[in-house]
């Protein structure tokens, strides 16, 4: 086959950033808001109001002459024209009146973007913030993955006591200094919530901060915590302890961990998913 021959399409996912500003009140003149950088947000404005990234994927064949799933103005539109008014009428109505739980929120932005999109959503994602993240997906359309990203300082040495001193270092190299070294680890969690719950980011962040943080925040993981007394604290490790150690809080909360990703540093990490064995049983 060369370049020039032609390429039956494949399946394939495509996947579109799409930045909103939420204003407390709609334009008085119906005019068009203005947008004179929709890299930053849409529209533009000198008003107080709300400022959210969603990703709208969606899922198919690409049409064959063009090449496309969707042109970019059809996924911003399905966005801006989907999740606007809602977060409008969630953030700025009567402060009084009950306001849905940001999970239901999201089901309801998801179901009115999967109608504008005639039904092609594979997913949305509102990243409320660079730190929490509300995931729809197509293949579980009652529940919401929820994301938060948490922080914790700790140090270990990396150390195989089946290997000797000389061959430790040679293979961990500067992680095998006696009095090892320290990490600014960076710990991502993804839990699966049910609609018909109330679990939300608050008791994410508890269950981890009590069964995770706390356990190991400045700590020195060889000498300080029992997990590591016979296991070496590699990121690898230490990522699948942390999901062992959260998968039956959630569950008895009726809330499905799914991931755990742990950064040791900006260029390296480690994810168990709810798939993989455990280690602590």
């Amino acid at each position: 086959m060369t370049l020039t021959d032609p390429v039956s399409p494949v399946s394939t996912t495509l996947t579109r950033a799409v930045r909103v500003f939420v204003e407390p009140t709609s334009r008085a003149d119906g005019k068009a808001p203005a947008a004179h950088n929709t890299y930053a947000g849409f529209p533009s404005s000198d008003n107080f109001g709300a400022w959210y990234e969603f990703e709208v994927s969606v899922h198919g064949v690409p049409e064959r002459s063009s090449g496309y799933l969707a042109t970019l103005a059809e996924l911003d539109a399905s966005v801006r024209n989907g999740v606007t008014e809602i977060l409008r009428t969630a953030l700025f109505s009567n402060a009084s009146a009950p306001r849905p739980s940001p999970a239901v929120l999201m089901l309801t932005m998801a179901n009115e973007v999967k109608l504008i999109l005639a039904h092609r959503l594979e997913s949305l994602t509102w990243n409320l913030s660079p730190f929490h993240t509300y995931i729809w997906d197509r293949t579980m359309p009652q529940q919401i993955t929820l994301t938060a990203v948490f922080e914790f300082a700790a140090s270990h040495r990396l150390n195989d006591p089946t290997r000797t001193p000389a061959q430790n270092q040679a293979f961990f190299g500067k992680c095998n200094k006696l009095n090892g070294h320290g990490h600014n680890y960076h710990l991502e969690v993804s839990v699966a919530v049910p609609m018909a719950g109330q679990f939300g980011m608050g008791s994410l962040e508890k269950v981890v901060d009590e069964n995770v943080i706390e356990r190991f925040d400045h700590m020195n993981l060889n000498i300080d915590c029992p997990e590591f007394h016979s296991m070496n604290p590699s990121v690898e490790h230490i990522a699948a302890v942390c999901f062992d150690l959260l998968k039956a809080p959630f569950s008895e909360r009726g809330v499905e961990l799914r991931t755990v990703r742990l950064w040791e540093t900006s260029k390296t990490s480690a994810t168990v998913e709810a798939e993989s064995p455990t280690i602590l049983g």
